[in-house]
């Protein structure tokens, strides 16, 4: 008897799954997008989706996400990365948007729903069969943080404060040294202006580097590094992925030729450990022989002998008056791995081989200590 309850078995199961290969096979069953899914479908997706994010998202830990210009860094990123999709604050979904199966979620209601470590799992690694990507590259997750802060303000933003985080510093009238060519003014506004500003000083956030008077060759390699894929960057990359050589040219040259920031707007000093600016000033000049870490004026200055290296090595970048959480953490990818750049860029791996976190700290706080005449 148990014998031919088991032959039954078996022969069901078999037959159901020649019905399952003969409804592959027949090309039955619909995929077109415009059909959307029965109810049952979508809530199975959407409760598997939502219990497999909150287990995998357990061991994430959130940083603090109230540092300065953080919501505003994180709805420019928005702006480039998820908004053809999501829409603005206060907006319905974008037409376009409206057409995917499933449709991308209210993120007025996954805002408030949603744990910050939620919100960062789904943007860096993106939701299976949802239409919703990984983030761009995995090397750079801390370019993610700004992004689950702004998610956070969703529903506080209006569209018009959105627009004018994004926006404002393209939009306003800026006092820069123009080549004369509308083209590249326009193209900074569209492309740059939102984190780096039209004058290339920034928007307020210590994680954004200050690219006004930075050196153009530097310039030119990075945003070409970027485009390539050669440098890892999950915000840099899909903007630089469009640009032409030509406009690569055009940016670099404009923001080059930018005055860098008055000593008034640079990063507050009194916010600089005294402590850790002195020790930096001492590895900087004269490295540390017992830990094998060179000089890094020789390179980077300030100094005559930083002038001689530009001479032969002119994309070796400006450090002087960089913000300090931005330094550090280029210094900590190097030693990660997780930087890329361009053909110059391994030369930083050795040394940042060698550097611990209070060195990264120290050079970091003494650069940031510096404003650009100190380079000279």
């Amino acid at each position: 008897m148990k014998k031919r309850h088991v032959k039954r078995l078996v022969l069901a199961a078999a037959a159901l799954a020649l019905l399952g290969v003969g409804v592959l096979v027949s090309g039955i069953v619909p995929v077109k997008a415009s059909g959307g899914h029965w109810a049952v479908t979508r809530w199975v997706l959407d409760f598997a989706s939502d219990r497999s994010v909150s287990l995998h998202s357990r061991g994430v830990d959130t940083p603090p996400l109230d540092e300065p210009g953080i919501v505003r860094l994180g709805a420019a990123i928005y702006e480039t990365n998820c908004r053809f999709c999501h829409g603005e604050p206060g907006g319905g979904r974008p037409p376009v948007a409206g057409g995917m199966t499933p449709k991308p979620p209210n993120l007025l209601t996954a805002a408030r729903q949603k744990e910050p470590r939620e919100l960062f799992y789904i943007v860096k690694h993106g939701i299976k069969f949802a239409g919703m990507p990984a983030w761009p590259t995995q090397q750079r997750e801390q370019e993610i943080w700004p992004v689950v802060a702004f998610l956070q303000q969703w529903p506080e933003t209006s569209t018009a404060e959105y627009r004018q985080m994004v926006h404002g510093r393209a939009d306003a009238p800026a006092d820069v040294s123009v080549d004369g060519f509308a083209a590249t003014i326009d193209l900074v506004r569209r492309r740059c202006a939102a984190c780096h500003g039209v004058d290339g000083h920034g928007i307020g956030s210590p994680r954004v580097p200050i690219l006004a008077g930075q050196r153009e060759a530097y310039l030119r390699q990075a945003l070409l590094a970027y485009r390539e894929q050669d440098r890892h960057s999950g915000v840099m990359m899909p903007v630089a992925y469009w640009l032409s050589d030509a406009q690569i040219a055009a940016l670099a040259a404009h923001y080059s030729s930018q005055p860098p920031p008055p000593e008034s707007s640079q990063e507050s000093l009194a916010r600089i450990d005294r402590g850790l600016q002195s020790e930096g000033r001492r590895w900087a000049h004269q490295g540390d022989v017992a830990a094998k870490i060179p000089a890094c004026v020789a390179c980077h200055g300030p100094g005559e002998h930083s002038d001689k290296a530009h001479q032969a090595e002119p994309h070796y970048p400006r450090l002087a008056g960089q913000p300090q959480q931005y330094l550090q953490n280029q210094l900590r990818l190097f030693a990660e791995r997780n930087r890329g750049g361009g053909p110059d860029a391994s030369l930083m791996h050795e040394v940042a081989d060698n550097l611990d976190e209070d060195h990264r700290a120290a050079l970091a706080a003494y650069y940031a200590s510096l404003s650009a005449k100190d380079e000279k």
